[in-house]
C-alpha cells in the first residue's frame, strides 16, 4: 500500500470516530464527575481514560464483532446500559452533599481509593468508548478487511490502530487541561458548574436509552 493511502485510511479513520467520541465535548463532564477529586487523581484519571479507551477500542476492533455475537448481544442493549450508567452517575452528582474542605482534599490526594473511579465507567463506557464508537470501529475493521490481500488488509488494521492511538492522546490532553478550567473557576464555580452540568449529563443518559429503545424497535420491524 503506498504511504499516501496509509495516510489517508488513518486520516479517514479520525474523521470518523472524532465526532462520535467528541474528545473536548467530554471535559465538562468529566468535570463533573471529578468534582472534589485532588489534582493528581484528576491527572492520572485522564492518563487511564484515554487507555482504556484505546485499548477497549483496539479489542473491539479485532474481536468485537465476533464477541457481541457469541453473547447475543446487539449494539442497542449496550446503548440502553450504557445510558442507565451516565444517567445514575449524573442524580448522584446533581444530589451530593457539599464537597470535601481543602484538608479533607489533601488527606484524600494520599487516599485514592476513598474516590470512585470513573476512569472506566460511565467516562470510558459508555461516553467515549460507547455504542457509537463501537458500531463506527466494527464498520472500520469491515472496511479494512476489504484491503486486496492479508497484507493490505494488515496495513488497513495498523491505520485504524494508529487513528485510535492518536484520539487516546487527544483525550488525554483535554482531559488533563482540564485542570487549567477548574483553576479557572475556583472551587464554588466547580461547584455551581457540577449541578447545572449535572442536568445536562442526565439527558445525555436519557438520550442514550432513547436512542436504544428506538434502535430497538426499530430492529423488530413491527
Amino acid at each position: 500500500m503506498p504511504i499516501r493511502d496509509f495516510a489517508d485510511f488513518i486520516l479517514g479513520s479520525i474523521a470518523a470516530l472524532f465526532p462520535v467520541m467528541d474528545p473536548i465535548g467530554s471535559v465538562p463532564v468529566f468535570l463533573v464527575l471529578t468534582a472534589g477529586v485532588p489534582q493528581s487523581l484528576r491527572h492520572s484519571y485522564a492518563r487511564r481514560i484515554a487507555l482504556n479507551v484505546i485499548f477497549l477500542l483496539i479489542s473491539f476492533l479485532l474481536v468485537g464483532g465476533g464477541i457481541l455475537r457469541f453473547f447475543g448481544i446487539s449494539l442497542e442493549v449496550v446503548r440502553i446500559a450504557g445510558g442507565i450508567v451516565v444517567f445514575h452517575a449524573a442524580w448522584n452528582t446533581m444530589n451530593a452533599e457539599s464537597k470535601m474542605s481543602e484538608l479533607e482534599n489533601q488527606d484524600a490526594a494520599q487516599k485514592a481509593g476513598e474516590h470512585k473511579d470513573i476512569s472506566f465507567m460511565p467516562m470510558t463506557i459508555p461516553l467515549l468508548a460507547g455504542p457509537g464508537s463501537i458500531a463506527v470501529v466494527l464498520g472500520l475493521a469491515a472496511e479494512a478487511s476489504r484491503g486486496a490481500g492479508t497484507v493490505e488488509t494488515a496495513q488497513n488494521l495498523l491505520a485504524v490502530v494508529i487513528a485510535i492511538g492518536l484520539i487516546g492522546l487527544i483525550i488525554y490532553v483535554a482531559l488533563r487541561s482540564s485542570s487549567l478550567l477548574l483553576k479557572w473557576l475556583g472551587a464554588g464555580g466547580i461547584q455551581a458548574l457540577s449541578r447545572l452540568l449535572g442536568l445536562f449529563v442526565m439527558a445525555i443518559g436519557v438520550q442514550l436509552i432513547l436512542s436504544g429503545l428506538g434502535d430497538w424497535i426499530e430492529s423488530l420491524s413491527l
